[in-house]
């Protein structure tokens, strides 16, 4: 009798293991893991069979997405769902990398993205398939001097025309040589793609024509690199931007020597909790200004849920997306990591609202933000907008042949 319990003991041990789904997770290794640790223990609590696991590598978006190459790249499925930043979609979808949403949604696939952001949306989506679920998002914002302003006596710009009347001005008053007007990202970074792409979009610019042919050699093209030119020219930006990257031009605000600055969301908790910060309470933060008569833009950023087209659990796997994806980890992830929600009715919620203040003042920003180009040849595209862009800034190309370079090397990616 006792062998015959202990023998089904184990053909039970035996059939549970055998019966358990196990999920693997790539994630930033920046993330709250404990927070999510927390929630894979809610999620195997009701799923008993499944379990979850973490795993991460790289420090950056460049360097996650060589290891999630490698993995993909051999098909393997040790992988089930991993995060993309929001530039990476298409790029995964060309390549197979990526499984398709829609029909894991079937019918509810418009309901259950009417709560989420248009702007990460439609980066997630490819020629009109959904590739990714939104986890978090963020966008560029104008941070600026609020008690320079005030002292001045001038409100938020709304205007680039405005806004470098304004920094003229400070700086006169001020009389401080390490006092920047207008500081940006010039280096050749990610962050340069948009730099370009805010004002090109706001002279009514486009990287593509209603043809689908590139069009960044325009006026708009040319307005916007006028504007950058005008920058330099009337010393509201110092001369070497080109050698500013995301988090010098964060430190250099942070120090007080700056009085208008484009920068992510990321910035805003430095200013208010670095240690070193001199600016602390003397922010504010408001949309890009926009030329006269146009309107203003910003880039969205933030990170993807994708699913492994070659994991053998897609379908569980699409369920523990929609767990990490829901209202409530969303909320959870803003109030203790101070991600700014995909969802748009946490930017009402009053928890998420009061360990982060500043997000009712980046919702109307984030509203607006636009995708960067969504194509498959992105890594090729961003790379010749920064790069001329960059050099642009640093002098060694001029209008005329920045455009050109711009327009023939966007060609060749795409063709």
């Amino acid at each position: 009798m006792r062998r015959s319990v202990i023998f089904l003991a184990l053909v039970w041990l035996l059939s549970t293991a055998l019966a358990q789904t196990n999920v693997v997770m790539f994630l930033d290794p920046r993330e709250p893991m404990e927070l999510y640790q927390q929630y894979a223990d809610s999620y195997t609590a009701a799923h008993p069979d499944v379990t979850i696991t973490f795993e991460s590598g790289g420090a950056t978006s460049d360097q996650q997405q060589q290891y999630l190459n490698t993995v993909l790249t051999s098909q393997s499925g040790d992988i089930d769902i991993f995060q993309i930043d929001v530039i990476r979609p298409a790029t995964y979808a060309a390549a197979g990398w990526a499984d398709p949403l829609d029909p894991y949604l079937g019918a509810d696939l418009d309901a259950y993205l009417a709560d989420f952001l248009a702007g990460p949306v439609n980066a997630d989506t490819v020629n009109g398939t959904l590739y990714a679920v939104p986890a978090y998002t963020d966008a560029m914002f104008l941070y600026y001097r609020a008690d320079l302003l005030e002292k001045y006596g001038f409100e938020p710009p709304t205007t680039l025309e405005e806004m470098e009347r304004q920094a003229l001005a400070i700086m006169e008053g001020e009389n401080d040589p390490n006092l920047q007007g207008y500081n940006y990202q010039g280096a050749a970074i990610e962050g340069a793609v948009c730099t370009f792409l805010q004002p090109f979009w706001s002279a009514g610019g486009d990287w593509l024509d209603d043809a689908g042919n590139v069009n960044v050699e325009s006026d708009a093209g040319r307005r916007a690199l006028e504007w950058y030119q005008r920058t330099l020219d009337s010393g509201i930006t110092k001369p070497n931007i080109a050698e500013t990257a995301t988090d010098n031009s964060r430190q250099e605000f942070q120090a007080g020597h700056v009085v208008f600055m484009v920068n992510w969301g990321y910035a805003w908790a430095h200013f208010q909790n670095d240690e070193d910060s001199t600016v602390r309470g003397n922010v504010g933060v408001a949309p890009i200004p926009a030329f006269e008569g146009g309107e203003s833009y910003t880039c969205v950023g933030g990170w993807q849920w994708a699913l492994n087209p070659y994991g053998a659990n897609k379908d569980v796997a699409f369920d523990v997306i929609r767990h990490y994806a829901s209202p409530e980890f969303q909320r959870d992830l803003a109030i203790v990591g101070g991600r700014m929600p995909a969802r748009s009715a946490l930017y009402q919620d009053a928890a998420v609202l009061e360990a982060n203040p500043h997000f009712g003042a980046f919702y109307d920003v984030i509203l607006g933000a636009r995708p960067r180009p969504v194509t498959e040849f992105y890594t090729d595209v961003s790379e010749i907008i920064r790069s001329n862009m960059n050099a642009f800034l640093a002098g060694t190309q001029g209008i005329d042949d920045t455009l050109a370079e711009m327009q023939i090397g966007l060609e060749d990616a795409i063709e």
